[in-house]
């Protein structure tokens, strides 16, 4: 992790969850990488209902990706997919 960041995640061609740290806190943000079913969503963050774009959060501090099983880390994007639509 570096004191400056871009706002793109490691591996930014797979969709994902990762922590970030801002003025709201230390969250898990959605990644939606070239995997993304929408092409006019990719390459952004998904907060809730708040979409981020990599420049909102030069501020940021990046920490990684979220480790969580394949099957919940599933659960939550269909989740994020289903809130968009």
């Amino acid at each position: 992790m570096s004191e400056t960041w871009n706002g793109i995640p490691d591996d930014p061609e797979e969709s994902g969850w990762h922590w970030v740290e801002d003025g709201d806190g230390l969250r898990p943000l959605m990644w939606r990488g070239e995997d993304w079913p929408d092409a006019v969503d990719r390459h952004g963050w998904r907060d809730g209902f708040s979409v981020l774009s990599p420049e909102d959060l030069h501020h940021a501090r990046y920490h990684g990706r979220v480790a969580m099983p394949p099957g919940v880390a599933e659960r939550f994007r269909l989740n994020v997919m289903f809130a968009t639509a």
